[in-house]
């Protein structure tokens, strides 16, 4: 779906505090989660943060960082989608040395069986977003290192499986969201962003296998694989696809208010799961660094 980019911007000006580039980061972590509209403001108005810093990289300066702690768990947390600096983040991550990385975004339905307000945590992605780099540059790998990373899994099994289960279990414990059904798997048609989709095009991607649509969940899978980071996504269904049901402007505003919220409780919870992965193989690990091109 066409998103508030811009209004992630505004919010993150008004509800952070205004970051020091620093040499060294002021805490430590290998978990980071990345904002957008499927927290929009909730974690910024949580008592989980505390310093933001900013660090430099070798393609430029990272968006604010903040420092966070929940569940006796340290992480790094980003707003929205790093906002507009999608190298600059993954870059960020990577020097960081962040392991394990949770995103999201709302999205508009293209599948008929994911009906706004369910959650899914998607498995797959199909980028027509050709204006932002295909990959991170070489200059921040290891001398050596021929990163051609491969999506088969596009997203990390085990994350996903942590992310289903609490979400499942968050629903249950609350019955006013009984209604919402949890999806697991899924290809998300990341569009090219600056505006909602026509109906012609949601057509076309329903056609080609699109389960949902948004603007910037396919750049993090893609970009997670190649800094090493295991990633899994938190999408909300926020209205059906354009041309495939009617909704309103308005009636975003309240999915943000009724599910932002729930959607941090589950990525709270996950936290523990989450660092208790730490020195397990992952699938990705066999994923990223393509063998030296010799006949030696």
């Amino acid at each position: 779906m066409g998103s508030a980019l811009a209004g992630f911007v505004a919010m993150v000006s008004a509800g952070m505090a205004m970051a020091q580039t620093v040499a060294t980061a002021p805490c430590k972590a290998t978990i980071a989660v990345i904002g957008g509209t499927y927290l929009n403001d909730a974690l910024l108005n949580s008592s989980y943060l505390g310093q933001t810093f900013r660090i430099q990289t070798p393609v430029g300066e990272s968006p604010e960082i903040a420092c966070g702690k929940a569940n006796g768990v340290d992480f790094y947390y980003i707003h929205g989608h790093g906002q507009g600096r999608w190298v600059e983040t993954w870059t960020a991550l990577y020097k960081l040395g962040v392991k394990e990385a949770i995103g999201g975004a709302t999205a508009g339905g293209v599948n008929p069986e994911m009906k706004t307000r369910d959650f899914v945590v998607p498995s797959d992605f199909i980028d027509f977003n050709i204006s932002r780099p295909r990959a991170l540059p070489k200059q921040i790998y290891a001398a050596g290192e021929t990163i051609l990373p491969r999506y088969t899994p596009a997203t990390d099994p085990l994350l996903d499986d942590i992310l289903v289960d609490e979400t499942r279990k968050r629903l249950a414990a609350d019955a006013s969201l009984k209604d919402i059904r949890v999806h697991k798997g899924g290809v998300v048609i990341q569009a090219a962003g600056g505006r909602f989709e026509t109906p012609a095009e949601i057509r076309f991607f329903k056609q080609i296998g699109g389960d949902m649509v948004t603007m910037n969940v396919g750049s993090e899978m893609a970009y997670a694989r190649m800094a090493g980071v295991n990633y899994a996504s938190l999408v909300v269904i926020s209205n059906p696809a354009e041309g495939l049901g009617d909704w309103r402007f308005e009636d975003l505003t309240a999915i943000y208010r009724s599910l932002n919220k729930v959607s941090l409780d589950i990525v709270i919870a996950a936290l523990p799961r989450i660092a208790g992965l730490a020195g397990k193989p992952r699938v990705g690990d066999a994923l990223r660094i393509h063998p030296e091109m010799t006949s030696k």
